[in-house]
């Protein structure tokens, strides 16, 4: 009895596994066999596997839809908003989770207290402080204010993550004479390589996907990303739904291959994460 009712139940679960497996792929399914068929096809033919399948929609996004361009501009911008996003978040990690100095509880608190905060909630301030400073147009400034959103997550994850680590290994390396810098670079950032691959996972992807910060900063064309790209073939071409998902997959790559080589990192990070916690 004991036994069947174990396999009930494993039964059940592998059944709900499935089904959450099924739900999470099938807008990706949906995506790729849209994007391969012509308007009537995609009419007549919504949810199965196109008869003939074309790639004329990736070739007129990626030729006519100027989606070349705009690709090209988010892989130059992402890599020096990346390198500012990790310094942030790996110095101000430390410092709140194992260096002591007046309000750091308040400071740390004041860092969360952005992360309540929604993008558009914030656009007109961002852009009047902006304009001020002369960054509109100006991939400097999108990049300040990328890591000025997206850096309070990563900073609450790296907090974490170095307040667990014993407080023995720290007064050791004091004992030692080792300063607070080498501290950071020789002791702390090296055992702390599994939350950094997740923090440049989880920056890449949020600042491959940002959209409203970008429309709101960046109103030349030749200097736009490719999340704005998608909305002015959106805006050119209607509701053309195969043209859409052509675009959307060209965009998803980046950051699907960024998973996929950082996988096992990540689950060692997620490992890591849950054992210390």
């Amino acid at each position: 009895m004991s036994n069947n009712y174990r396999k009930i139940v494993k039964g059940i679960m592998y059944l709900v596994l499935v089904i959450c497996a099924l739900m999470a792929l099938y807008p990706l399914y949906f995506m790729l066999i849209t994007s391969l068929k012509g308007s009537a096809e995609y009419v007549n033919n919504k949810l199965f596997i196109p008869t003939n399948p074309m790639v004329d929609n990736y070739h007129y996004v990626w030729v006519k839809g100027n989606m070349l361009r705009y690709f090209l501009n988010s892989c130059l911008l992402i890599p020096s908003g990346l390198l500012l996003y990790l310094f942030v978040c790996i110095t101000a990690g430390f410092a709140f989770g194992r260096l002591k100095f007046p309000f750091r509880f308040v400071l740390f608190l004041s860092v969360l207290f952005l992360m309540i905060f929604p993008q558009m909630l914030l656009s007109i301030q961002i852009f009047q402080i902006c304009r001020k400073l002369n960054l509109i147009n100006n991939y400097a400034g999108l990049i300040l204010v990328w890591v000025a959103y997206f850096g309070p997550f990563g900073t609450y994850i790296m907090t974490t993550y170095y307040a667990t680590v014993p407080i023995e290994m720290v007064e050791s390396a004091r004992l030692d004479g080792t300063g607070v810098y080498k501290m950071l670079y020789y002791i702390m950032v090296p055992i702390a390589k599994p939350m950094i691959v997740i923090i440049i996972v989880i920056g890449t992807q949020s600042m491959w996907n940002e959209l409203p910060f970008s429309l709101l900063l960046l109103q030349t064309e030749s200097l736009r990303t490719i999340t704005q790209g998608i909305g002015l073939l959106k805006g050119q071409y209607g509701l053309d739904d195969t043209i859409l998902s052509a675009a959307i997959l060209s965009a998803s790559v980046v950051p699907l291959l960024l998973f996929l080589f950082f996988q096992r990192q990540i689950t060692m990070g997620a490992y890591s994460g849950a054992v210390k916690g």
